[in-house]
């Protein structure tokens, strides 16, 4: 069995899924946008949603995840459900790709009720593949399903956006983060230090527990943040530099990092040290918290939002690390 492909899995999302199943199996919606942090489910309800549309089961059980199309879904060997992502060697989904993929839909189903179509990456597709989709999108085939996920609704042209129904993934609860964390084997009180260090994001919890060193690279990373205020042009270039050694992710988990390290800082400042995600860096928090304000503080994390905002401007992430080190370095300047 896949595990990505295990929809059984799939946690935290019960409003989403039941606003899916609402639109039943006879008229589904045909074209839709899952968006919302990487890691936080979109892929594997998108998977849901095409084992609940050819469950051979009756629609209140489906999916069942025990039927022959269900079985086929969670195996990864369903005809009718397709997939179009990124290319190796590649860093953007082109129209080639979105011709080909958008053929497959032409076809009716091979054996199950829909062809569904899942774009991985949307936010990668250029504008000529997106242009590409837009009468597919208007017009789809009646039994054809397409489900365009990304972390960044932002990318997607506006015509695009208005031919999808949006469906925006919010973060999950720590007690739901940690109840999965503990299915997966985690003692209890470590499933909820890594449920709260997973802000929410289901994927990430999972990540620090199945792979420690990246848990490890992490600490690295909350300490070289810890250390950065009051750097020299030096100081903060280096520390941009070692930032992206760490292999932590994309620059947008660097981003939602460094926010989460001065948040927690704001917060123990505040007098609310329960609020701290980083609880294993109180220490170097403590010592750190005398030196800055909550206003100094402030204006750190603004800096941080006009980081994220340039990044979907498509500034070098080198660059824009480096530029928001350095405003770090001088309190938010």
């Amino acid at each position: 069995m896949t595990e990505a492909h295990d929809f059984r899995k799939l946690v935290g999302q019960d409003s989403t899924q039941a606003a899916l199943r609402g639109a039943g199996r006879r008229e589904p919606f045909p074209s839709l946008v899952f968006s919302g942090p990487a890691g936080i489910g979109k892929r594997l309800t998108a998977v849901w949603y095409a084992a609940f549309l050819n469950c051979l089961d009756q629609e209140a059980a489906a999916p069942c995840g025990g039927c022959n199309s269900c079985r086929k879904i969670l195996g990864n060997g369903h005809p009718d459900l397709h997939f179009a992502t990124v290319p190796e060697n590649k860093t953007v989904i082109g129209v080639g790709e979105i011709r080909e993929a958008i053929h497959q839909l032409e076809y009716a189903p091979f054996e199950g009720n829909f062809r569904i179509l899942v774009v991985e990456n949307a936010e990668k597709l250029t504008d000529e593949a997106q242009n590409a989709l837009l009468k597919t999108l208007e017009e789809p085939p009646r039994t054809a399903i397409i489900v365009l996920v990304t972390p960044l609704f932002g990318a997607l042209i506006p015509t695009v956006v208005s031919r999808c129904r949006a469906v925006r993934f919010s973060p999950l609860s720590e007690e739901a983060i940690a109840g999965l964390l503990r299915d997966h084997g985690a003692e209890s009180s470590k499933a909820h230090e890594l449920a709260r260090l997973g802000r929410g994001i289901p994927g990430l919890a999972l990540s620090f527990l199945a792979t420690p060193e990246a848990l490890t690279r992490r600490d690295e990373a909350v300490e070289l943040f810890l250390d950065l205020p009051g750097q020299d042009l030096w100081g903060a270039t280096e520390t941009a530099a070692k930032l992206e050694k760490l292999k932590l992710g994309g620059v947008d988990v660097i981003l939602a990092l460094a926010y989460a390290v001065y948040r927690d800082l704001l917060m123990l400042g505040s007098g609310c040290p329960d609020l701290v995600t980083h609880e294993a860096h109180l220490v170097s928090m403590k010592a750190r918290i005398q030196e800055l304000s909550s206003v100094t503080l402030r204006k750190m994390l603004r800096s941080i939002d006009e980081a994220d905002q340039h990044r979907h401007a498509n500034v070098s992430p080198k660059i824009l690390l480096q530029r928001m080190c350095l405003a770090l370095a001088k309190g938010g300047v």
